[in-house]
């Protein structure tokens, strides 16, 4: 015997069915709503360290950040401190990154340790401790996005593949006092128009320039040697200045896939003549002593960076300072943690963090609706069965 619903227990089921899609709606309506508002509020933090102990920066950083999720962090500086190995690892919890400012910090023994900030998706721009001499293999290679380094001229040491795959870096800061340049170091940067090698580097290691985008580049009286692929596949490369009184001596491939002219000293001439291939060309018109100093503006040394990051940085150590006073009124001064965002977004910090975020009331407003008007549906779905039977 079939069993038969009545019109009422089919009103009832379709509205339960009603009921639990337009739930299920709300809840994935409320996933997706809840971190877009939240960016939306949160969007563009910065933070600043006022100063850490070595090793401990990520405490620091936790303390800064005053509940702001990292996700939602673009700028950090630091104002005091010296970084090792695992403070580098520190600042790459931070993953949408995009300006760092480290001029008035130091870094351990002078060197940024090996892939100390590599594969950063949004890094941008950064600025180098104040001591550095030695940038690590790999340090910086492939943040796809990284404009600008300003870096200090104690820089010595570039080493093996430090901006590899670095396509938007278009300034970097190249001193006299360089005398290291490791392989691959710069391969890949698609977006340098111009390079110097300075005096004091005798060797340009294989790869160090393949794929680059520059168009001329001028290499120092001290190089002996230019190694495998070091300029193979750099496309947009016209003039090469070679300011040696000698040739340097090649390895394999390191014109390919370039079309370029060799400016040298005439009385070179003759040295260059095993240079000379399909696509590159010969022509002794250098005069005078070489000139290149690369050198970088004295002010680079202490401050280096931007006028936005100067302000950005200004304003931070002044609210740093009212902070500190303070809390040492209060006889709870805390060295080593501030933001730097105005009054403003101290305030929309804290009532994001003492009540419900824009979000959340959103989505229990909606399921609160939703639920009102089934329910209302369902009394009066009940009533109208009730009245035909």
């Amino acid at each position: 015997m079939s069993k038969k619903y009545s019109p009422y227990t089919k009103k009832k089921n379709l509205a339960v069915r009603i009921f639990v899609i337009i739930i299920a709606a709300a809840m994935l309506l409320g996933i997706v709503i809840m971190p877009i508002l939240s960016g939306a509020e949160e969007d563009g933090e910065s933070i600043t360290v006022a100063s850490f102990e070595t090793g401990r920066l990520a405490e620091a950083l936790t303390e800064a950040a005053d509940g702001i999720d990292f996700n939602f962090i673009k700028n950090v500086a630091v104002l005091e401190g010296t970084l090792n190995a695992d403070d580098y690892k520190a600042l790459t919890n931070i993953p949408n990154l995009e300006i760092l400012e480290l001029a008035k910090t130091e870094t351990e023994d002078g060197v940024i340790p090996e892939n100390a900030l590599t594969s950063r998706n949004q890094l941008m721009v950064v600025t180098l401790p104040k001591n550095t001499v030695e940038i690590g293999k790999n340090a910086f290679s492939n943040n796809r996005k990284l404009i600008k380094v300003f870096m200090p001229g104690t820089v010595t040491t570039i080493d093996d593949y430090a901006f590899a795959g670095c396509e938007a870096l278009n300034a970097i800061p190249i001193s006299a006092g360089i005398t290291y340049i490791g392989e691959g170091a710069f391969q890949d940067c698609k977006s340098i128009i111009e390079f110097i090698i300075p005096n004091g580097i005798t060797e340009i290691y294989a790869n160090t320039f393949s794929k680059c985008g520059f168009e001329k580049i001028s290499i120092g009286p001290d190089v002996k040697k230019i190694g495998m692929s070091v300029f193979a596949d750099c496309n947009a490369l016209k003039d090469i200045y070679v300011y040696g009184t000698e040739a340097p001596a090649l390895d394999s491939d390191v014109f390919r896939n370039v079309s370029a002219t060799i400016h040298c000293y005439e009385e070179a001439e003759e040295s260059f003549e095993s240079w000379e291939q399909n696509n590159i060309k010969i022509a002794a018109d250098l005069t005078g002593e070489y000139t290149l100093s690369a050198e970088i503006p004295e002010e680079n040394n202490e401050t280096y960076e931007t006028e936005a990051e100067t302000e950005a940085v200004t304003a931070a150590e002044e609210e740093t300072e009212a902070a500190e006073t303070e809390a040492v009124t209060d006889g709870s001064a805390d060295e080593n943690v501030t933001t730097s965002e105005e009054t403003a977004e101290a305030s929309a910090q804290t009532s994001g963090s003492n009540g419900l975020s824009v979000g959340v009331v959103v989505v229990i407003v909606i399921m609160a609706v939703v639920i009102a008007v089934l329910a209302t549906m369902l009394v009066m779905m009940k009533k109208n069965g009730s009245g035909k039977n």
